[in-house]
């Protein structure tokens, strides 16, 4: 029920009667959260005190959620309402967002305010706030004892069905309350649900035709699926030659019919470094020593400054040096035997400037 933008699933609640001589008009329930019209002239005090006898208090236009509930409740009604904002002493502070004034909840949280141009900010400005239709909901600084055509509460709870703080004649929401029971309402008959809904207590569940799952994006909504390597495609029944198949397959003519074939991502190098293909997808992983940055690229885990060898090689995204391993090995021999072979020669000569001098002497 698309009441006003930004409201989630809303219950529109009408009641009937008069408590504690207000007369009740409606409430819009957000969450755990229940906000209820009362037509009927007071002052703030009054008011707040009706409030209290409803175990509820005042409402608090906190949001801009909040303040959306104010113009479904007050719609094109005239006159002016309370809110729960008052300044109980001082003056007002102009540096503050509420300007010196607080909730009736004690507290001055707020994300949201709506002041009206030029507010009062002289010490002897009216010190309890009011909304009028007519200006667009801003908040009004208004004297206290000037009585307004009604007023807002405001009220929390934990069970929308049994802690609903007033009589409820009618609740279009996940249940019912009737003669002071919840019965289950039947969400399906809204059609939430792109293909199939079950009902439940409480909720609803929605479910897809065979060749569809549910989307992860929005589970409302059905996307095509075939989860085998091949399956017939869905072909439009009044114009065949239009075939449709789920992301990740290759619409393929056969023998007069369509099908759809998976396609191996992973030989087209979607992946930097290691890739499993899926039906309809691939995964990518990394080598170890490497981690999965986004969904496709490989960045090398530096544990330590300390100079360490890999346990496995590195994927070639970069070009590889021009000296191989086997040629690096044949280079490490070469330069041992060398040296060897030129020792050799030195101890040669040695014994050879030896020789000729031992010559010398038995000559």
């Amino acid at each position: 029920m698309n009441v006003a933008a930004g409201l989630f699933v809303p219950m529109l609640v009408f009641l009937l009667g008069k408590a504690a001589g207000a007369e009740r008009t409606s409430s819009y329930c957000i969450g755990n959260v229940c906000f209820t019209l009362f037509r009927d002239p007071s002052t703030f005090s009054s008011a707040q005190q009706l409030c209290r006898d409803q175990d509820s208090h005042l409402m608090t236009v906190r949001t801009s959620v909040s303040s959306d509930v104010l113009s479904v409740l007050l719609g094109n009604l005239t006159g002016s309402f309370w809110i729960g904002l008052h300044r109980l002493s001082g003056c007002p502070d102009p540096s503050e967002e509420l300007r010196g004034f607080q909730w009736v909840t004690k507290d001055t949280e707020s994300d949201f305010v709506n002041w009206e141009s030029d507010p009062d900010d002289s010490c002897a400005a009216a010190r309890c706030v009011s909304v009028n239709g007519d200006e667009n909901f801003k908040w009004r600084q208004t004297p206290c004892d000037q009585p307004a055509a009604g007023f807002l509460c405001e009220n929390s709870f934990t069970d929308p069905c049994t802690n609903l703080p007033h009589a409820v004649e009618d609740v279009q929401s996940s249940t019912l309350l009737v003669g002071g029971a919840c019965v289950d309402t039947d969400e399906c008959t809204l059609a939430p649900c792109e293909h199939e809904c079950a009902n439940s207590l409480g909720s609803y569940v929605c479910s897809c035709f065979k060749g569809y799952r549910v989307d992860e994006k929005d589970p409302h909504k059905c996307r095509r699926h075939c989860g085998e390597q091949e399956c017939p495609a869905e072909c439009d029944p009044n114009y065949n030659f239009q075939c449709f198949c789920p992301d990740g397959y290759l619409l393929e003519e056969r023998g007069g019919s369509s099908f759809c074939i998976d396609l191996n991502e992973c030989e087209s190098n979607y992946c930097e470094q290691e890739c499993r293909n899926t039906y309809g997808g691939y995964v990518c992983s990394c080598k170890p020593g490497f981690k999965l940055v986004g969904e496709d690229q490989c960045r090398e885990v530096v544990e330590s400054s300390t100079l360490s060898i890999p346990a496995s090689p590195t994927y070639p995204t970069r070009r590889p040096s021009a000296v191989t391993a086997g040629a690096l090995v044949g280079i490490i021999v070469s330069t041992v035997a060398a040296g060897a072979l030129k020792e050799a020669e030195e101890n040669m000569h040695g014994l050879q400037r030896l020789s000729d001098s031992h010559r010398d002497k038995v000559v």
